[in-house]
């Protein structure tokens, strides 16, 4: 086997596949930069996000606060009216227990009373006719006397009817009062509910804004990778070229050592021999110049 068959890959070739790799690592650092660029906008959006959620939760408070407030003054609403609604039915149990025109009946009673009462003092009448009259006037007596008890009855109930009409006015109007506050606190409650609505959508389109920019970042990663693995394997092949280069130049040198111990033990003359040292001198240069 000759010298130049031996020399293993030619630095040509070694500085050729150092080119390739620094090709892989330059499109690698490129896309590396791509893919950081998307991940920090992508960083950038979430942190947009998280912004408005925090601002989300403050307005869900408040929003929170006058739900309970509204549940509150409508909770004391429904307890007004139900009391309200309670009298009236009571006050209508009293109405029922009141006689249409029983003053007037009092008053009837009472004149046919004066009527019998002088028919007896000024007029003779047989003792039949008399005994009639005077079980008449009993009859009339003893019934002014409940009628009279049962206006008593009803006057008393129509004053507690009157008192349960102001006192129905009063719930209805204090649960007006409460329904008011009701109505209030729901309305201030939906605008921070509307508010957050708002937000939730702009939430929703950072995050596919995110979502797209994290797909782009994890393609040119996957690109980058590829790139990696690809100056790997070349870094692994320029080294492998690199080694054999080595291993071949030092069984060069063997060689050319053991030419000059037999050309020492060949050449007795030492002008001869000084020359093919320097012969073998002048090799050993050059073959450190093509050394990489």
């Amino acid at each position: 086997m000759t010298d130049s068959q031996s020399e293993g890959p030619d630095p040509e070739e070694i500085g050729r596949a150092e080119d390739r790799f620094n090709d892989l690592i330059q499109k690698r650092n490129e896309l590396n930069k791509e893919g950081n660029f998307y991940r920090e906008e992508r960083d950038n959006l979430h942190e947009e996000r998280n912004k408005i959620r925090e601002e989300v939760e403050e307005l869900k408070e408040k929003r929170d606060e006058l739900t309970d407030k509204a549940k509150e003054h409508k909770k004391k609403r429904n307890e007004l009216q139900a009391k309200a609604k309670e009298l009236i039915s009571f006050k209508r149990e009293k109405q029922d227990k009141i006689e249409d025109n029983l003053a007037e009946k009092v008053e009837e009673l009472k004149l046919d009373i004066d009527r019998l009462e002088r028919k007896q003092e000024t007029t003779a009448l047989p003792v039949e006719e008399e005994n009639e009259l005077l079980d008449d006037l009993k009859r009339k007596r003893e019934e002014l006397e409940e009628k009279r008890e049962l206006l008593e009855e009803q006057n008393r109930i129509i004053e507690e009817v009157e008192s349960l009409d102001e006192k129905i006015d009063e719930l209805f109007q204090e649960a007006d009062e409460e329904h008011e506050k009701v109505v209030e606190y729901s309305e201030e409650s939906q605008e921070y509910h509307d508010q957050i609505e708002k937000l939730y959508d702009e939430m929703n389109a950072l995050s596919n804004e995110a979502d797209k920019l994290h797909q782009k970042f994890i393609e040119v990663r996957e690109r980058a990778d590829h790139y990696h693995e690809r100056a790997m394997e070349m870094k692994n092949e320029i080294l492998d070229m690199k080694r054999k280069k080595k291993e071949e130049e030092i069984k060069r040198r063997k060689r050319l050592i053991e030419q000059n111990k037999k050309v020492e033990e060949k050449l007795g003359d030492e002008e001869k021999l000084e020359k093919e040292r320097k012969k073998m001198l002048e090799m050993l240069k050059q073959d450190g110049k093509a050394e990489i």
